[in-house]
């Protein structure tokens, strides 16, 4: 294997947290910390690291749409000083950003590897050595170039990713898609899972300066129309709503129909997944499914909340025309979707 210079870039995040007054807190001794680590790692020696951190470091229960495109910024600026990125992240909301960066770097061509723990760095029985050595294994590879999560043994795509539990051993699932790699007893990529180099030449990560607010919403039984009209109004970029099953909802509900169909004609996208963890919307199997999608909601097919989130917001961002958004929510842009 080549040497590999990997940038191994500290957003904060339970991994390197210390306890505060009131719970644990990003800490900024942690670079030190992993940088010491990572020098006495002998398996690591013939790669050179470049350690950084991003400031302000946040828990990532702070990460919003302005975080996700700050860290592809930063990446993007480093592109041609490095082979590889491993960025530490907190667990919370790791599927959010590892879906945004996915979109916002497109055509990178270079693996984007997140990662974290479910207990810090420096207590017993931490994951957070295990998951760190798996992410650089990974990244050192050679073959993968695409965003990840590396956690518990598994690389699995980011856009595909949800947080699973907050315990360790089974933090993150890939419920549409396969394992990209597995590390245990050495390293082992299922290359036929990976996504093909992108042609063409990539291009930053951008944004219209609108920041058009996009949001998500769950259906729920006994939900006020009020409740979508109001989140509507909050996020005119969009609204991804997560339906029960297949794709049902509260279709007998008039002035929940016709709240949608205000919210759609106005040109407000609205976009539906599953609130199931695995499976698929296929709307047009029920009435009631039927009914919602002729109120104006797009089929989500297999995306995540995540995913359709941040793939709406990176639409936003670039200014894609209304008349587009739905079309390309159903385009497999990195390799998000099935369709």
């Amino acid at each position: 294997m080549s040497s590999k210079s990997i940038l191994v870039l500290h957003a904060g995040g339970t991994i390197g947290m210390v306890a505060g007054t009131s719970g644990l807190v990003p800490g900024r001794r942690f670079i030190a910390q992993i940088e010491d680590w990572i020098g006495r790692q002998r398996d690591l020696h013939h790669h050179d690291y470049r350690i950084e951190t991003l400031d302000p470091l946040i828990d990532s229960a702070d990460a919003e749409p302005a975080t996700w495109l700050a860290l592809a910024r930063r990446i993007w600026t480093m592109r041609d000083l490095i082979d590889a990125v491993v960025v530490l992240h907190g667990t919370d909301t790791m599927a959010y950003t590892a879906s945004a960066a996915s979109f916002f770097l497109i055509g990178l061509g270079k693996p984007v590897i997140l990662t974290g723990a479910q207990l810090p760095f420096s207590v017993p029985d931490s994951d957070g050595e295990m998951n760190v050595l798996g992410a650089l294994a990974c990244a050192a590879e050679g073959s993968i170039r695409e965003v990840c999560i590396f956690f518990d043994h598994k690389l699995m795509r980011g856009n595909r990713t949800r947080k699973w539990s907050t315990d360790k051993g089974d933090a993150f699932l890939s419920p549409h898609w396969p394992e990209l790699a597995r590390v245990e007893h050495g390293l082992h990529v299922a290359h036929e899972a990976l996504l093909p180099p992108v042609a063409g030449s990539p291009s930053p990560p951008r944004s219209s300066g609108a920041h058009t607010a996009v949001g998500l919403v769950k259906l729920y039984p006994g939900m006020s129309d009020y409740v979508v009209s109001a989140a509507a109004d909050a996020h005119p970029g969009g609204l991804v709503l997560e339906l029960y099953g297949s794709g049902t909802g509260p279709a007998a509900n008039k002035l929940m129909r016709r709240t949608l169909q205000g919210i759609a004609a106005r040109g407000t996208p609205l976009i539906g997944v599953s609130q199931c963890f695995h499976g698929r919307m296929t709307p047009a199997i029920y009435a009631s499914g039927r009914a919602l999608a002729e109120c104006g909601i797009a089929n989500g097919y297999d995306l995540t909340p995540e995913a359709a989130l941040t793939k709406l917001t990176y639409l936003q961002e670039r200014d894609t025309s209304p008349d587009l958004v739905a079309a390309e929510m159903a385009r497999a842009l990195a390799g998000e979707i099935t369709v």
